[in-house]
């Protein structure tokens, strides 16, 4: 589970918070696309949190169900919802003049539950796993998140990282064989320097050894295919575009390049420009707090010396 549900507060305390959960479900309810008919109140309730319409369109029609909404707030002490938690549930939607039940629950519903649920016409149960996947899904769900899950959400944010909003669009680092962004996190791109080869007896601090171009390509089948066209006449050296999103990976990468520059490192216009861009396009993938996986990809890396 990502989002820590006991962050609400518990339903049966009195500091004035024991309503949270069911002001969570509204807010949930409304983001799911329901209409609000009753809010939440204190005092009597006949056995109902909230009443909610969903508009149902078909192709040629539409029509409208009235939900009974109870919320269960069980997470602190972990227990599911029982059939004596929910008692006289077809009794109360008559009374209520609903069409369906629906439970909001920080849990689960227990076996005992579900069998009677079974024997109701309409009824639709979101307990806390479904619920996880339906705030997160989106931007907008993921602002309640924020709101009522703040430090599960922090967490999430770290662990799921996004570009930052730096530049009015985040440019792309496209594949010189297959056209792939590089940056879109499913493809295995790299960055290959080419250096030519050069004869023993010309000065290595000679143009010779400038680096003449850097490219970019998808590990594998297009790299293979890239380096025919230039097999016998350069050497390459290379490195992982995935690495580069990586906040320390890149400020390392980064003074590299730097240092190399003010010892002399050669390089054409062409390559410094693209390595240029290649910084710049990574950047927004570097402005934030590094992932659990990052941080041991950092140890690795130190650990062999390559960092």
């Amino acid at each position: 589970m990502i989002l820590d549900f006991k962050e609400i507060p518990a339903a049966n305390g009195n500091d004035g918070l024991q309503d949270t959960f069911e002001l969570f479900t509204r807010d949930l309810l409304q983001y799911l696309g329901y209409r609000i008919i009753e809010n939440p109140d204190r005092g009597a309730d006949g056995k109902r949190d909230l009443i909610v319409e969903e508009i149902v369109r078909g192709i040629h029609s539409e029509y409208t169900i009235r939900w009974l909404v109870s919320c269960k707030h069980y997470a602190h002490s972990g227990k599911a919802v029982k059939d004596d938690d929910e008692i006289n549930i077809r009794e109360r939607i008559e009374q209520h003049k609903c069409d369906g039940f629906m439970g909001v629950y920080s849990t689960l519903p227990a076996t005992s539950l579900a069998g009677i649920l079974k024997g109701v016409k309409n009824h639709i149960v979101y307990d806390h796993e479904r619920i996880e996947s339906l705030l997160l899904r989106d931007a907008e769900g993921q602002r309640i998140a924020a709101r009522y899950f703040a430090e599960s959400y922090r967490n999430f944010q770290i662990e799921n990282p996004v570009p930052a909003q730096i530049f009015a669009d985040n440019s792309p680092i496209i594949c010189e064989v297959c056209g792939r962004n590089l940056l879109d996190g499913e493809s295995q791109g790299i960055f290959v320097s080419l250096k030519p080869f050069i004869e023993p007896d010309v000065d290595s601090h000679g143009t010779d050894r400038q680096i003449k171009e850097i490219h970019f390509v998808c590990k594998g089948e297009c790299d293979n295919t890239l380096k025919e066209s230039w097999r016998g006449l350069y050497y390459d050296s290379w490195g992982e575009l995935d690495d580069l999103k990586n906040p320390t990976i890149w400020i390392s990468t980064f003074i590299g390049f730097i240092n190399g520059i003010h010892h002399n490192q050669d390089l054409s216009n062409e390559a410094f420009n693209a390595m240029k861009q290649m910084f710049i396009r990574t950047y927004p993938y570097v402005a934030r707090h590094l992932t659990s996986h990052e941080k041991e990809r950092v140890k690795q890396l130190i650990r062999f010396g390559l960092l």
